[in-house]
């Protein structure tokens, strides 16, 4: 028996990670992707850099904090490659890559409120909120738990004839 929906697995058989994983990082990931996207309108980019990053002199740290999230965005698309090359370790960074990453946002979050004085901030409430549960989910995930437990080997792939 299989402990999750077929839906849940690719063609040979492996985990599939959950989809919620994939927008969370790709929430975590979104001070890198304005930055990316700001530097392809450059008439705009000056403009959209104080509306979305007003506290522009740590515009560095809120890149690096996104590292994290990365990592484990880029580990787990190139999970085919390290299989092959006989690497299966890596499945376990995910979890504290992910951990560590929401706790330097939330540090990060807290210096921003602190440098306005604690005033409501409903931008960075919600960023704050959403890493929290990015933490939380992540570490009492069912799905994610089967899934490094099953990423400890590398699936079996048919060969195919050409």
């Amino acid at each position: 028996m299989i402990p999750l929906p077929l839906k849940h697995y690719d063609e040979a058989g492996t985990v599939l990670p959950p989809r919620w994983l994939y927008w969370m990082l790709a929430i975590a990931c979104r001070d890198l992707l304005l930055v990316a996207a700001f530097t392809a309108i450059p008439a705009e980019s000056d403009r959209l850099y104080r509306i979305f990053f007003p506290h522009s002199d740590v515009l560095w740290l809120q890149i690096a904090v996104t590292l994290p999230f990365l990592l484990v965005i880029v580990l787990m698309s190139f999970r085919e490659h390290l299989w092959k090359r006989g690497y299966t370790g890596w499945r376990l960074l995910i979890k504290p890559l992910c951990t560590l990453g929401s706790l330097c946002q939330l540090l990060l979050i807290g210096s921003f409120l602190e440098r306005a004085g604690w005033q409501f901030n409903g931008y960075l409430g919600a960023v704050a909120l959403l890493m929290i549960a990015l933490m939380y989910m992540v570490n009492r995930s069912h799905h994610l738990a089967i899934m490094l437990h099953d990423w400890r080997q590398p699936p079996v792939r048919e060969q195919t004839e050409e």
